[in-house]
């Protein structure tokens, strides 16, 4: 019993640990940006030593691919609070861009994009984000199609995504929200206007045959009585 209480005690610590660095990695990226982000001012960050640090994580490299990992899962929940309220599909992807702002424009989603930006000058980097970024995509639009009964496009979404993370960097740049805001706004009529001009479906497909309407079956013509010859 007590091996046990201390193996959980030693993983409620790695938690512990993992969480403070977490947090010191997106404040450090956040305010400093990737090529500035040591893991020595990481660790400065979260209050704890460069050797605690280097047994959750190895290599600065392990270090972000896990930021990225672990902010992508606040983010899938984050977007569920947001649209959960939405009624209809047609309301939940017009909901969207200003769902995908509140989400990334955030310091955790600013500090991904910084990661993302640094894969492109770091090799090793590079190659542990390649499969997580693959799931990543993935996995969205499996939470997608179930947030609005038929997931939009993989163009669309990249669309979404891409144009709020450019607007969330610029943000962090000029300092112009109310800018970025009515860029949303704007997202989200081209958008509308898509949808109306029928560029994109606005009503799910049902989830499953039974879900489709029933064709009427057709009633065969009934056959004339035969009539007796008369003699």
């Amino acid at each position: 019993m007590q091996d046990q209480r201390q193996r959980r005690t030693q993983a409620e610590r790695s938690a512990t640990t993992r969480q403070s660095l977490l947090d010191a990695t997106i404040t450090v990226l956040h305010e400093h940006g990737y090529g500035a982000t040591t893991t020595i001012m990481v660790a400065e960050q979260a209050g704890i030593s460069r050797g605690a640090m280097l047994h959750q994580f190895r290599t600065k490299a392990d270090l972000m691919t896990f930021v990225v990992e672990e902010v992508y899962a606040l983010e899938v929940e984050q977007y569920h609070k947001i649209l959960e309220g939405t009624a209809n599909r047609r309301e939940r992807l017009l909901a969207y861009p200003d769902a995908a702002w509140k989400v990334l424009s955030q310091p955790s989603g600013v500090a991904v994009l910084e990661i993302l930006q640094g894969s492109r000058s770091d090799a090793v980097l590079a190659e542990k984000l390649r499969p997580i970024q693959e799931k990543i995509e993935a996995d969205s639009m499996r939470h997608l199609e179930e947030e609005m009964g038929q997931a939009p496009s993989r163009q669309l979404l990249r669309l979404i995504v891409w144009a709020v993370r450019g607007l969330s960097i610029a943000n962090v740049l000029a300092s112009e929200r109310e800018f970025a805001l009515e860029s949303i706004q704007l997202l989200r009529i081209l958008i509308e206007t898509g949808m109306n001009a029928g560029l994109f479906k606005s009503e799910a497909a049902p989830a499953n045959p039974e879900a489709a309407p029933a064709k009427p079956k057709a009633t065969p013509a009934k056959r004339a009585k035969p009539t007796k010859a008369t003699t």
